[in-house]
Formats: C-alpha cells, structure tokens, sequence
C-alpha cells in the first residue's frame, strides 16, 4: 500500500482550485502528497491576460491589457470572493459599480434596427424602448400563465432553454432575449441548451410562481428572507471572507488591474510554495489503471505517478481518450512501490455520458483603435447578437448550426472593453483627457454558427469585421485603422449541457463511485458548471469532500 496522496489531473480552473483547496486543508504535516498534473506548458486554463503597448500615428502611446478568455467576473461567487481574500488580492480588484454605465446600459443587435438596440434596464426606458412591443406582451403572458407545467424537482423533467421560454414568454422574446443570453454565456445554440444545467435559478421561480416565472420573482422580492434553492451542492466547508464581501457592495462586476490571470498566477504561486505539492507542467496523462487499490497513472513521457486518490478535473471527451487508451495498452505489474507479491494492474472501468455533450469552439478578436475625438461606441458593457430568425428548430447538437449572415460573419458580441474596465489600460503619452484615450474592444464569433467566413487566417477577415462593427455601431463613415489586431481561436473552450444534463451527470458520478471507488471524482467545466464561479466552487467542494 502507497503512502496516502491525491493526483489531479487537469491544471485549468477546476484543477487549479482542487489543489489550492487541497493543500489548506492537507498541510504537510499531513505527511499527504498533493499532485497536479497538466498537459498543456500553462496552468488556469483559458484564463489568458496580456498587457501590449500600442501607438497611433499622432505618437500616443499606452499600455493596454488583453483578455483572451473570460473578462469580468459577478460578485455571486463565494469561492472566488475567498481565494481574493486569501491571496491578499484585494488591492488588485477593479469593480464596476452598478450605477455605471457598463452596468447599466446593454445592447442588442437586431437585423431590423440601425445601429444598437438599448435594453431597457427601468421602467421608464421600458416605455420608451422600441422593445417593449416583445417585452411587455411577454411578462403579461407570464404573469398571467394559470395551472402552467412546472419542471419542478424531478430531474427526468428537462428542456432547451428556447423551449422554456418560448413556454413562458413567447417565440419572439425567446429568439431575441434567449438566444441573445447563451450566445453571451455559453456561445451555443439556446434550442439545446439545458434549461436546468445552464438556469437552475429560473426553475426554481418557475417552481415557486406555480408555474409562472414573473409572480415567482414578485414573489422572492416581496420576502427578502426567501432565498432561492439551487440544485447545486455546496461545501459545509465556511467561507473565509475577510472584508471581501464589503469591498463588492454595489458591485455589478469586477476584474484585476492585470486580468484575470492575476487570479490564476496567484493560486499556482501558492500551491507552488506548499512542500507536500508537486506541479507538473507540459506531460499529459496518457493511462489511468488501478494497481490493487490504488490509481496508476502513466504521461506521455513515461512518467509513472501512483497515488491512493484520484480527481479528473479535464474536458469529458479528453479524459474518454485517456480511458480508451488505457484500455488498449498492455498492463504491467511492476511498479516502484511493488512487494514480492505480484500486483493486480487493471484499466480503470470506462464511464457514462463523457461524450454526451458537444463543445462550442470560439474565435477572440481583440481589437484597439487609436484616440478619437467622435466615440467608437456608446458608453455601456457591449452588444449580443440573436440567432437569425430564419433557421429551423434545432433537435440535436449536429442541428446547432446557423447560416452566415453576411453582415455578421458569424459573430456573437462584442465587448466595451474600455468602458467596463478602463482602470487596466494606462496612458504613456502623459495625457489623460477623453480624447487622448484608445478605444479596446472584443469581439466573439463561432460557437453554433461553426468556424468564421472568412477564415480568421485571411486578409479579408479583418475588413469584414470591421464593416460588420461599423454597420452594428451605426456608424456612417468607417472605423479607424485598428492599432492593434490580435485574433486567437480556443478550439472546444466552452462544453454546452444539453437537455437531460443533470440527469447524466448524476449518473457518471454514481458510476464513479461504483467502478473507480470512493476515492476518485470526476469534475470540471463539463460536468457543473461553465463559469469562472462554478469551477472554483466544484474544486473546492471535492478537496474537502475526499476522505483521507
């Protein structure tokens, strides 16, 4: 028998967050090994920040930062508000305050409009919004929806989230609000998107309105005490705040002065420093196999890791190839803690649903252009795109394809970067007025609507992009040449729960405790949750949850 340890396996997020919470909870004196391995050179995953100088043609100078993946985070994650606390990170958070204008003013593209849609946010911008004729007729019909079915707490109950607002509100506000929404979050197709894995929280208004979303959210606000219960499980484990909780009072979302890599530099610096954990970087898992009772895993250098637990914190598809592998290399019964009792060597047991779900593959195209005295955009967070009304009812994920609008290239929004955030950017030029500011944007395209046309790779992309930006922003005469252009295309970033997610993902865990023991999990983007939030949490959930 092995001295007690715990490999992860997967060094994005999730992984990240396991071994942080690991190496709190099982100190050196412990005397448990904590490992983390990571195929790719990088630990956090496609958490990627960078800080470029750039420089207009007037000599104006800066240095701007960078997001190639996530770019804001929601003061609702208690997981996340403790890792600033514990890593002292407070001075390096920027907020947004829910008074500002990227708080409070979002936008929508509609084919119909010129320009920029605003999306009303009171109800006296409601009355004056060319979308109150989708709005308003939707909430009536909600509100006044009797007897109406209800998901309810059955898990087999599941639909798209197109379906359940389609349901609730309408065709017409689920095309434009619904698919507007999931394009935003999970750059997917909202036809196959599970209602109860991607919005749990408006089941459970559906739940608590008697089958009416609207008298169910009337009904939270009345009663300030009622919190909404959520099907995901949280540790027992207290949270450790500090003064966290009162730096985001106010806050609609927060980044870092650096990015969000700030976040994931800090947890790997300190998981590094811990003496009972060892980080390996750019060597893969090629086999996963029992050794009696025991895990036995191989990397593609030939390095043989063995540890009493096991947490796979990898995309679902990747770890299947692991277990296909590992079920056709030829076992062996030597290992550096073997007796002279031959061991059982085994392929671990194969599991259910990894390949249920598809992945949405997104191109970032980062964009920076030079001081203007006419603004590039309106002052807001930025603008989501609707799926086209022209397409069919998707059933199944190979149906979650849109046709090309010509004046869209397939793109799904486009942030404010420097109205949200503008505290990351600094001047060199040694002025500070607005006109002396350069404008950051991102733009996402992909997701359902498949790889961009034209390719990202051509010198006809760049143009396309920005006459699709300038016909979105309403603009008459054309953008300025970009500063800076930086295209980058995360392949498979972001896994879509369709419907009966909850339902699978409940049962591969069963399998794991069945076929692997109590001593393994399963988790990741893939299994709870894609946001920055729910990784964190399913991370720290398992580190205090493994009995050792």
């Amino acid at each position: 028998m092995p001295p007690r340890s715990v490999t992860v396996v997967g060094g994005g997020i999730t992984g990240l967050s396991t071994v942080f919470h690991l190496s709190r909870r099982l100190t050196a004196r412990s005397g448990i090994r904590i490992n983390l391995i990571e195929g790719s050179d990088s630990i956090g995953g496609w958490v990627c920040s960078e800080r470029v100088k750039v420089k207009d043609r007037k000599g104006h100078e800066a240095k701007v930062l960078l997001e190639n993946g996530p770019r804001t985070l929601r003061p609702t994650s208690k997981g996340i508000l403790e890792l600033i606390h514990l890593l002292g990170l407070e001075p390096s958070v920027l907020t947004v305050p829910r008074t500002a204008p990227a708080a409070r003013d979002r936008f929508l593209r509609l084919p119909t409009a010129k320009g920029l849609t605003t999306i009303p946010s009171s109800l006296s911008s409601l009355l004056v919004s060319p979308l109150a004729k989708i709005l308003v007729p939707a909430v009536l019909q909600d509100a006044l929806r009797l007897n109406g079915r209800v998901l309810g707490a059955d898990l087999l109950e599941d639909e798209s989230v197109d379906a359940f607002l389609t349901r609730h509100f309408g065709g017409k506000f689920a095309q434009t609000f619904g698919s507007a929404l999931v394009h935003g979050i999970y750059a997917a197709d909202s036809r196959i998107l599970s209602m109860r894995a991607a919005f749990p929280a408006l089941c459970q208004l559906e739940e608590n309105g008697g089958g009416s979303v609207v008298r169910g959210a009337f009904a939270g606000a009345l009663s300030s005490m009622r919190k909404l219960k959520s099907e995901k499980i949280t540790s027992t484990e207290p949270y450790n705040l500090g003064d966290v909780a009162n730096l985001m009072q106010g806050v609609s979302a927060y980044s870092f002065r650096d990015g969000m890599q700030t976040l994931t530099d800090a947890m790997a610096q300190r998981v590094r420093e811990q003496a009972n954990v060892g980080v390996l970087q750019g060597d893969g898992v090629r086999t996963l196999r029992k050794v009696d009772d025991h895990f036995e895993l191989t990397t593609d250098f030939g390095k043989r890791i063995t540890s009493t637990h096991l947490v796979a914190a990898l995309p679902l598809p990747h770890l299947h190839r692991i277990l296909e592998d590992s079920s056709s290399s030829p076992s062996h019964t030597h290992s550096k803690y073997e007796t002279r009792t031959p061991q059982h060597s085994t392929a671990l047991s194969p599991l259910p649903h990894l390949l249920a779900n598809p992945s949405s593959s997104v191109t970032v195209v980062n964009l920076v252009f030079p001081p203007s005295a006419t603004p590039i955009h309106p002052p807001g967070f930025g603008y989501l795109i609707p799926r086209p009304q022209a397409t069919s009812p998707a059933t199944t994920a190979d149906d979650a394809h849109y046709p090309y609008s010509a004046s869209s290239l397939g793109m799904l929004g486009t942030v404010f970067d420097s109205c949200a955030l503008s505290g990351q950017d600094h001047s060199l030029s040694g002025v500070g007025g607005e006109n002396d500011k350069f404008t950051k944007l991102t733009v996402m395209l992909g997701g359902p609507y498949g790889t961009p046309s034209p390719s990202p790779s051509s010198p006809e992309f760049v143009p396309a992009l920005l006459d699709a930006l300038q016909t979105h922003l309403g603009r008459r005469e054309p953008l300025p040449e970009p500063c800076l252009v930086r295209v980058r295309q995360h392949r498979d970033c972001i896994p879509t729960p369709t419907v009966g997610h909850t339902t699978r993902m409940k049962e591969l865990a069963a399998a794991v405790r069945e076929r692997w023991g109590p001593n393994a999990a399963v988790i990741g983007a893939g299994v709870g949750g894609v946001s920055l939030g729910d990784c964190v949490e399913s991370g720290r959930r398992v580190a205090y949850e493994l009995s050792f």
